[in-house]
């Protein structure tokens, strides 16, 4: 039985390094394709990929033809703070890797480290303390604002909720 186990823990752990090589990975990823746009006929919100700045995924609410004057306001609110976070987040790793590139640079002309192409770890820690310790307010600030964006959102979600369960219901009855 433990002779199994271990075959298997040694199958899964070769399987696991065969899927994570960056061979591997760049592979898939030229392999995949991406829709730019969501297929027209969606019934459901589309999820796009991450922002390459932001990192922040794009959310396409799909709008029901039958859309209350509530519904379109909760989702014109949704997408409101939805590019109010992308903003936020742009403008924060833009400024983080710019000052990131520009310690990396100071640090190599400062100090004598040869031709290592990048920082260990331990040397990139100072810089990450400061950057945190400089943007603390800034994160603070976010952190106030989107609580309170979210929070506004509860009462319209449910709001939208009750009026979609209550078309549902309306639909099944008709069915029946």
């Amino acid at each position: 039985m433990n002779f199994c186990r271990t075959k298997h823990l040694k199958l899964l752990q070769f399987q696991v390094r065969f899927l994570f090589t960056p061979k591997s990975i760049q592979q898939k990823r030229k392999n995949m394709k991406m829709l730019v746009e969501p297929p027209a006929d969606r019934t459901t919100d589309y999820i796009g990929p991450p922002h390459p700045i932001s990192n922040i995924r794009p959310v396409q609410a799909h709008i029901p033809a039958d859309e209350t004057q509530t519904e379109k306001e909760f989702r014109l609110r949704r997408a409101a703070i939805q590019e109010w976070n992308k903003k936020f987040w742009s403008h924060h790793n833009l400024k983080f890797f710019k000052e990131k590139n520009d310690f990396v640079k100071k640090y190599k002309k400062s100090e004598d480290v040869g031709e290592k192409e990048s920082l260990t770890a331990q040397e990139m820690s100072v810089f990450y303390k400061d950057f945190l310790d400089a943007n603390r307010s800034s994160h603070l600030q976010y952190n106030k604002e989107w609580y309170k964006k979210n929070i506004s959102l509860l009462w319209p979600a449910i709001k939208v909720t009750g009026i979609r369960l209550w078309r549902s219901l309306h639909r099944n009855k008709r069915r029946s």
